[in-house]
């Protein structure tokens, strides 16, 4: 009998309200640093003066990641982090002070580093990150 007591006090426990609160504060927790993440990228997005699609193409993801992260819709990996400072050209941090979730990405010092490759007059100029549009006309097969 005692053993079933001890086993029905730990369910108790268990489903009752501290567990409850512990995972609602993990998932508000969570919330937090999301959103801080996303207010973060999107506050140095609008300093370049880059659009999402600018931002998604430099970083290896899609428009409606990029959208989603500045809204807090998710936790990307540390890769996804990474490459994301890399296409605003600044670094990442994530502290907490107090206890409250503080993201910044800080720019780089210096000017941005600039493409390499010479640039022949002949081509139209064209944002790195569009690829260019296929031939227009009828398509000829090699049959």
């Amino acid at each position: 009998m005692r053993g079933r007591l001890r086993r029905d006090a730990a369910r108790a426990r268990w489903a009752g309200a501290e567990y409850v609160h512990d995972e609602a504060d993990r998932a508000r927790e969570k919330a937090r640093v999301a959103e801080g993440l996303g207010r973060a990228v999107y506050g140095r997005r609008r300093a370049l003066g880059i659009s999402q699609a600018e931002l998604a193409c430099r970083a290896g993801m899609s428009q409606p990641q990029v959208s989603r992260l500045e809204l807090g819709g998710g936790m990307p990996t540390l890769a996804v982090l990474a490459r994301l400072a890399r296409a605003l050209d600044a670094s990442f941090a994530l502290t907490f002070d107090g206890g409250e979730p503080c993201v910044v990405f800080e720019p780089l010092a210096g000017p941005a580093p600039v493409d390499p490759a010479p640039v022949d007059p002949a081509l139209p100029i064209r944002p790195p990150c569009i690829p260019p549009r296929p031939p227009s006309g009828p398509v000829r097969s090699g049959i």
